[in-house]
């Protein structure tokens, strides 16, 4: 790491000394006409991410905040901001469905509030991992980029809250899913946070002034994520690591992350139901219309299951509900929350991997463990709806085929050294879905991650947007140009 600093310092001074006439505000990517910007990244792990909170939540500057510290910035931000933050304080009402009717106040030129209903549109998408295409997983640079132009945010200095607007699972578990996109994608973890309880409620109980009217605002700014040349997205556990990891590092699957060295720990964080493999318990998902028709009427939704219930192997299980109040949707008591973990026989200092139904559910146990708990952890977005997706059926005829259909394909997953309690879901309601060969036996699972890191290096071919300038790349002529 020393030895690549000093390489570019000297560089950059051999730049300088050849250069004449050079202006005042000389930086080196304007000066050098070549792109410098893979080499300044650091790359963070899961443990430097981590959030260790006070036991107290009113004392913490981010990661989760009560009211009043909510409402101390609100109330005079410049004079009452977290250390080393100099930006404006952006922050986002999520109403999954319905409103309260109360909004943020805000001031409209260092405080901005957003009610937001569609954050699935701004902070997911349907990805293809090079396996299996998964929904509702991180957004691509392109949408993130966008993200920040909307909202007028600056990713190197402001400070972003996401707040649940009423009091339900799906406003919580989105605003979490919120906070660990952007942190995957690079936004510093001491300027994000998730507000303990909702708009609705901290106003009821008058803890936070709210307005019944909004008025948009728009600081009419926006800065480029690239720029912060962060890469933190080890956060995201692929299907690959997860497998070579539990398998001990015995597969031919290719780039997929060394098993730490202090030892890895899966935990699965969905209801019991599902954890012990009851049927249809794990919908996949509406985007596979192919099996409407097929779905059994004593459903409530018309998605179809995935080939079969079950658990990841060695998985312990986290209950979701357990990690806050049925109520309020306040996160239990740092000791409470930290007796849970304990409680699925953690050893300290082991990396954790954490999965739920899908990435938007697992973010909530995620959230906790490693933003509140401080744990190492890593997310597998795809979850159960991904994994148990890959399992090999012998339907009846006239049903629809499995998505694995060669018993060898190293994607297969429903086989004793992978998933423990299996429990095949009905034919008629798992999705007319099959991969073709090829996928059943392609050895990388790391594509989402690959076209990421190289959007935030600017080696990317898909176009973003944001403010901020880059840096000039290569060109001929000399870098004193001319």
């Amino acid at each position: 790491m020393k030895l690549k600093y000093i390489t570019i310092l000297t560089i950059l001074f051999i730049q300088m000394i050849g250069c004449k006439g050079l202006p005042e505000y000389l930086f080196l990517p304007q000066s050098l006409k070549i792109d410098l910007t893979p080499f300044l990244f650091r790359v963070y792990s899961p443990a430097e991410l981590a959030t260790l909170s006070n036991a107290d939540y009113n004392l913490n500057e981010s990661g989760l905040i009560t009211s009043s510290k909510f409402a101390k910035f609100l109330s005079n931000w410049k004079n009452n901001r977290p250390s080393g933050v100099s930006g404006n304080l952006v922050v986002f009402q999520v109403q999954t469905s319905g409103g309260s009717g109360r909004y943020v106040f805000f001031d409209g030129n260092q405080t901005f509030a957003y009610p937001v209903s569609n954050f699935q549109e701004l902070l997911t998408d349907v990805r293809d991992d090079g396996v299996l295409a998964i929904d509702g997983v991180v957004p691509k640079g392109k949408k993130i980029s966008d993200f920040f132009s909307i909202y007028g945010i600056d990713p190197a200095i402001d400070y972003i809250v996401f707040a649940s607007d009423t009091s339900s699972l799906a406003n919580l578990s989105s605003a979490t899913f919120a906070y660990y996109s952007l942190l995957y994608w690079g936004f510093p973890k001491e300027r994000l946070a998730v507000l303990n309880g909702s708009i609705a409620d901290l106003t009821t109980a008058g803890t936070l002034f709210t307005t019944p009217s909004y008025t948009y605002a728009n600081s009419n700014r926006a800065g480029n994520i690239k720029n912060l040349f962060r890469d933190h997205t080890v956060l995201q556990l692929t299907i690959g690591d997860l497998i070579h990891a539990i398998k001990g590092g015995n597969t031919n699957l290719e780039e997929v992350d060394q098993i730490p060295a202090e030892g890895f720990q899966i935990i699965d964080g969905r209801p019991n139901a599902s954890f012990t493999g009851t049927a249809s318990s794990t919908a996949s998902g509406s985007k596979y219309t192919n099996c409407t028709t097929k779905t059994n009427s004593t459903l409530v939704s018309n998605t179809c299951l995935v080939t079969y219930e079950g658990r990841i192997k060695s998985s312990t299980n986290l209950v979701p509900t357990d990690l806050y109040d049925g109520t309020t949707f306040q996160f239990k008591s740092f000791n409470q929350l930290q007796s849970y973990l304990n409680n699925t026989g953690y050893s300290s200092n082991k990396q954790i991997f954490v999965y739920g139904e899908d990435a938007t559910k697992g973010s909530l146990v995620w959230f906790v463990v490693h933003q509140i708990l401080g744990k190492p952890t890593r997310l597998y977005e795809g979850g159960w709806k991904q994994f148990g997706a890959l399992g090999l059926r012998s339907p009846s005829s006239g049903s629809s085929p499995s998505a694995i259909s060669q018993p060898a394909s190293y994607w297969r997953t429903d086989i004793a050294t992978l998933s423990e309690s299996n429990t095949p879901n009905a034919d008629a309601n798992v999705p007319n879905y099959q991969l073709d060969v090829a996928r059943q036996f392609v050895k990388n699972s790391n594509k989402l991650r690959t076209e990421d890191k190289s959007f935030l290096r600017g080696t990317s071919t898909s176009g973003s947007s944001g403010g901020g300038g880059g840096a000039p790349t290569g060109g001929g002529g000399n870098a004193c140009g001319g």
